[in-house]
């Protein structure tokens, strides 16, 4: 009864982003401050945020903080809005009887994978158990655990006798017509997903099973109707094509699996149907290292490679990990790829950014730091000008204008 409870919470909210709104009134003071990719940091900066909005943002000259207001001294510190990661997942066993679990220890696993992270927002690219996820969500929501606005994909789906061989002896719904389809995509959107995923082509162990055509071009429009972004798991050129014909949206994923190097012809398909890109680059190190293989394996050369062609050529990257499926959740070495791959310290911040706020629909709010927006923040320990391994070095993680996540001890 909890279970569905929380479920009919989810439904009811309306918004993946809806969230009780905070009473505390707080100012942050003396941080170096990027609003947005591609402007000039404010130095001494001071924000004030009051009922989970930003009010004021400004040099100490131009703001002045309120008598009786709560100050955290930011001096030495770096901010930035609150990041987007856009390929998690909530599959561990530890993350199971969410409606059950004691809020205190959902919020440590929180901290642990997420919030420490400096996510504001994620959104998750496989639910195995997806009343579960919905109950994590709606806890989430309601503020009784820290944690991120959080969007979800569902359910995936994938080929005729296509099930990936990694995730045995667990498996995804296989759709063998268009009809079957339009059922899924349909069930999991009016269920409160925020987005659909497929597997354009998957690795079932023996090759790659690509999705039929007429079934990915029947998911991708129903979701269109509902005006739900579609992302595709491509694994290798194949799929990337298939997913470029078939109308998806974002690639979850580069396609290093063939060891194909991105073409300029390929790149300049891919701006042509506004594909985004969700790089994880870090999966390929972490499975490369689980089967102690050099890391100048060609599946990690090529994806750095396709990374860095897209980017280059003024592609819409967003940034994900796979964190969840991948159980290091460490951020500083996909920031590292990011900047091998040859993207600037403006285009690793949009990905985290504005690029997700406005591909996901809330740009209005979310992304930089400016009067009305969303008080989701993020402050790091060091400028990531200087080495984008700092993205990673989290000091504070506020969400709604509440600290979700410290690692600062201050007198």
């Amino acid at each position: 009864m909890k279970t569905y409870l929380l479920y009919l919470l989810t439904l009811l909210s309306g918004s993946a982003y809806a969230q009780l709104p905070t009473q505390q009134e707080l100012a942050l003071v003396g941080a170096t401050i990027y609003t947005a990719p591609q402007t000039l940091p404010i130095i001494s900066g001071v924000v004030i945020i009051r009922n989970g909005k930003i009010t004021a943002v400004g040099n100490d000259k131009q703001v002045k903080v309120p008598a009786q207001m709560k100050v955290i001294d930011c001096k030495g510190l770096v901010m930035m809005a609150g990041f987007w990661n856009c390929h998690v997942h909530f599959i561990e066993p530890k993350w199971d009887h969410a409606d059950k679990q004691p809020a205190a220890v959902l919020s440590r696993q929180m901290d642990s994978m997420i919030n420490s992270r400096g996510f504001t927002h994620v959104f998750d690219l496989a639910a195995l158990n997806y009343p579960n996820l919905l109950a994590l969500r709606a806890r989430v929501m309601s503020g009784e655990v820290n944690g991120p606005a959080m969007l979800t994909v569902g359910a995936p789906f994938v080929p005729p006798h296509g099930n990936p061989f990694y995730i045995r002896p667990l498996s995804l719904p296989e759709m063998n017509t268009p009809d079957e389809a339009v059922a899924h995509v349909t069930r999991q959107i009016r269920a409160g997903a925020d987005g659909i995923k497929i597997m354009s082509a998957s690795p079932d162990g023996h090759g790659i099973v690509p999705m039929p055509m007429n079934i990915i071009r029947a998911a991708t429009s129903t979701a269109h109707k509902f005006h739900k972004p579609v992302f595709a798991h491509p694994t290798a050129d194949t799929g990337m094509h298939i997913a470029l014909a078939g109308g998806v949206d974002i690639l979850a994923h580069v396609a290093p699996d063939g060891y194909h190097s991105w073409t300029k012809n390929e790149t300049d398909q891919l701006l042509l149907h506004k594909v985004a890109l969700i790089p994880t680059l870090k999966l390929y190190k972490w499975e490369l290292e689980r089967k102690q293989l050099p890391l100048t394996n060609p599946l990690m050369t090529t994806a750095v490679q396709q990374l860095g062609a897209y980017a280059g050529a003024g592609g819409e990257i967003l940034f994900g990990t796979d964190v969840g499926y991948v159980t290091d959740y460490d951020t500083s070495d996909e920031f590292r790829l990011m900047a091998e791959a040859g993207m600037s310290f403006d285009q690793i911040l949009a990905s985290l950014t504005t690029a997700p706020a406005k591909r996901f629909g809330v740009a209005q709010h979310s992304g930089i730091i400016a009067r009305g927006m969303d008080a989701d923040i993020v402050l790091l320990k060091a400028d990531p000008h200087a080495d984008s391994r700092h993205f990673s070095d989290v000091a504070y993680t506020i969400r709604n204008g509440t600290v979700i996540y410290s690692s600062v001890v201050r007198k």
